[in-house]
């Protein structure tokens, strides 16, 4: 799939698109940083649409799964990772952040 780019002031960006395109989970799964921080996890890198920089963080709360089965505290669980980049993006609606691009994602806590 190919995106459209546009330049808005200096920089060349992709439009605001809510979707996962092919690869992208991967791309995140192999290159973004995962790190233990106060209260959860702190995911971070570059999105692999719009190659801003942009981080997900997991609460604690969040790695408490409501339902849960696993015997294995330390199995992995899905997580919503979102470009939340603070660069412009032509059509995002106000209040979002980011490219819109997003997928789940198993993260171990």
């Amino acid at each position: 799939m190919t995106h459209s780019r546009h330049y808005l002031g200096s920089h060349m960006t992709v439009p605001y698109r809510e979707e996962t395109p092919a690869g992208w989970s991967e791309a995140v799964a192999e290159g973004w940083n995962l790190e233990s921080v106060a209260g959860g996890l702190r995911l971070s890198g570059d999105c692999p649409t719009c190659r801003h920089p942009s981080e997900t963080r997991v609460e604690d709360a969040t790695l408490a799964v409501p339902g849960r089965t696993t015997a294995d505290p330390m199995d992995p669980i899905p997580v919503l990772i979102i470009c939340r980049c603070g660069a412009e993006h032509e059509g995002r609606p106000a209040g979002k952040l980011g490219c819109g691009r997003a997928a789940y994602l198993e993260v171990a806590p």
